[in-house]
């Protein structure tokens, strides 16, 4: 009985020869929720490839975690030896940081200037030398932003002034590397000594600086930081990656759900055009139902006809969308067609990403929605009485 019921909502489904009409409104439901299928991968990719590839870009700009104390700590580093034997945290590093002006011989730009120190900062940033080295800030050198080193119109070798320190002063450093984040605020602005240097300069030689401290897991920082915090000075702060830029992720988490809501309304259109499509093979079968009901089919079994023919184009729709929606995203990724102005966005490329958690997602919701669409209409041929159906046969 089952491959008879399927057999039937195979064939009332239409053909494109005998039953053009049928096949046409049919035609139109798959190819509704076909494109809502791909539009829905397409804009998901995009938006989890901004949102991720400016996670990363972030969190490679900045420590998991920072503890800082007002304005410094004193004994920075055997707290962060302590620190060290806490679950969960891979690493330490020292830094500290002013507000500075960087001058060449044409330009003159703000910014502010860090010394670093510690395999965690050392490890992070060697990962996006874009140009010349590290190791030239223990020798007195300084690393500069890519869109700084743009806007200062200087190279790797060339010499910069920074004028920075209460008073004021004027120190020459020459450029030994170029680093470049991603993230434009990051690369306009920063500048990157040795924690020594910066001590000796703008700190009177004091050994204080603040901590840095990476975590093998980055969505579990918010634990970690409550840890960190009870083993600091009570005037110190504890801060992460995520309170940071909470609004700015807040704000991509909006327009994601916001672009979902309203391409998923395209889905529901097209579930309504499979609803239309139902009833309208539901009064142009009249006679085939009669017929079948005066040959014993029960209302259950009529019902259950039309609700698989619903869910067969669904299903046609879905796999169309999904084979589309895959090979647009596979073309985007292998050659990206998609150009980007990169002073802008900070990259040249469309990043598309999607998971399988959504790719079900989306399978899911299509299901739902035309099996909702489908008990309608099944619900009306199931109530059709025989003789009504037969009448003018």
């Amino acid at each position: 009985m089952n491959r008879c019921l399927f057999f039937l909502a195979r064939r009332f489904i239409g053909r494109r020869h005998k039953e053009s009409f049928i096949y046409f409104t049919s035609f139109v439901s798959v190819t509704g929720i076909a494109l809502g299928v791909a539009s829905l991968m397409i804009v998901l990719g995009v938006m989890n490839g901004f949102s991720n590839d400016l996670k990363r870009k972030i969190i490679g700009a900045q420590p998991h975690i920072v503890a800082e104390g007002n304005p410094y700590l004193n004994d920075y580093k055997n707290i962060a030896e302590r620190l060290r034997q806490i679950p969960g945290i891979t690493g330490t590093g020292y830094f500290a940081q002013t507000q500075i002006i960087y001058k060449s011989s044409q330009y003159l730009i703000g910014g502010y200037l860090r010394g670093i120190e510690g395999d965690s900062e050392i490890v992070c940033m060697k990962k996006f030398i874009k140009q010349g080295n590290l190791e030239g800030i223990y020798s007195g050198g300084i690393i500069l932003g890519s869109e700084l080193a743009k806007e200062l119109d200087i190279n790797v070798g060339d010499t910069v002034v920074i004028i920075g320190g209460i008073p004021p002063r004027e120190y020459v450093l020459q450029v030994t590397g170029i680093v470049e984040y991603g993230v434009y605020n990051v690369d306009v602005s920063i500048g990157i000594i040795s924690l020594e240097n910066f001590q000796n300069n703008f700190l009177s030689g004091r050994q204080i600086a603040n901590i840095g401290i990476t975590v093998n897991d980055i969505y579990h920082c918010e634990k970690i930081a409550e840890i960190v915090k009870g083993m600091l000075p009570a005037d110190a702060q504890v801060t992460t990656w995520i309170k940071k830029n909470k609004i700015l992720f807040a704000a991509l988490a909006l327009e994601k759900k916001a672009m979902l809501l309203i391409l998923a309304i395209i889905i529901i259109v097209a579930s309504f055009n499979i609803a239309s499509s139902l009833m309208m093979t539901v009064y142009r079968k009249i006679r085939e139902i009669g017929v079948l009901k005066a040959l014993g089919m029960t209302k259950s079994q009529i019902r259950a006809v039309f609700l698989i023919q619903g869910f067969l184009l669904g299903i046609r729709g879905l796999v169309c969308g999904l084979v589309l929606g895959g090979i647009i995203v596979w073309v985007l990724k292998r050659y990206n067609i998609v150009h980007l102005p990169e002073y802008i966005y900070s990259i040249s490329y469309l990043p598309i990403e999607i998971s399988s958690i959504e790719i079900f997602s989306i399978c899911a919701a299509v299901f739902i929605t035309t099996l909702v669409a489908s008990i309608f209409p099944a619900y009306r041929a199931g109530n059709l009485e025989p003789a009504t159906a037969l009448r003018y046969e």
